[in-house]
């Protein structure tokens, strides 16, 4: 039971109460109506402290209070208030999103994240269908996904379609036969690189990012988020695109 009691008091100041509060609050459930001294004794705080803790949980909506024979009898409010108080908080944090995000986008113009392996690669390509917006460009296709996320990367695929994603790809020649195969068509559009002009590495262009993908032998990807350069990338795709037939 005392451990049960050390773990609500824990979650209640993670809530936002310190240990006095926690502790009256605790023990008013139990009691019910209790006067400040009586709830003092109970947890071993002075009056003093007790009626400022009391006070302050009465400003948090927590415990009110009955007027019997002239003394003040304090009372919880019900549990279910904790989710009001959460419910707040998580209004008064949306309220200030937009501001928050201005300044973080204000304060880190741009960012590089590197992804190693396989997993590096999932997390990648979970990044894409979490953020992609519109259409996501491909230069540089080489079919080699599904070698290296031999089951992974069908359920990868099935997910971009249900998620409505749209595709161009520029890929090399010799991946002709496995993008037809995995990708469907109302979803990729594609042109075909010349066989000397063939790429070792894929870039892909979405969501203001830039990412460097390599599936030889050191498999990582390198993600930069930078305006200018998401600009500047996707320009050149949409040159070679018309160049190409």
């Amino acid at each position: 039971m005392l451990s049960s009691n050390n773990n609500m008091k824990e979650i209640l100041q993670e809530l936002g109460l310190n240990e006095k509060e926690s502790k009256i609050y605790l023990e008013l459930l139990k009691q019910k109506s209790c006067t400040a001294s009586k709830i003092a004794k109970l947890t071993n705080l002075n009056r003093t402290t007790a009626y400022l803790e009391l006070e302050n949980l009465m400003k948090l909506g927590l415990v009110n209070y009955v007027i019997k024979e002239s003394k003040r009898y304090y009372q919880p409010s019900s549990p279910t208030k904790l989710i009001e108080i959460l419910d707040s908080k998580k209004e008064k944090v949306k309220s200030i999103l937009p501001q928050l995000n201005n300044l973080h986008e204000t304060k880190e113009p741009f960012n590089i994240e590197v992804y190693e392996g396989k997993e590096g690669i999932k997390t990648f390509y979970q990044d894409i269908l979490n953020n992609a917006k519109g259409e996501v460009l491909v230069y540089g296709g080489t079919g080699k996904a599904l070698e290296v996320l031999e089951f992974e990367y069908p359920h990868f695929i099935k997910k971009w379609v249900k998620a409505n994603l749209k595709e161009r790809g520029i890929v090399n020649l010799e991946a002709k036969n496995i993008l037809s195969k995995t990708h469907p068509k109302t979803h990729m559009k594609t042109k075909y690189l010349p066989k000397e002009y063939k790429a070792e590495i894929t870039t892909v262009i979405y969501n203001n990012k830039i990412a460097i993908q390599s599936l030889q032998e050191n498999i990582y990807v390198i993600v930069i988020k930078d305006l200018l350069l998401y600009k500047t990338y996707k320009n050149q795709f949409e040159l070679i695109w018309r160049l190409l037939k």
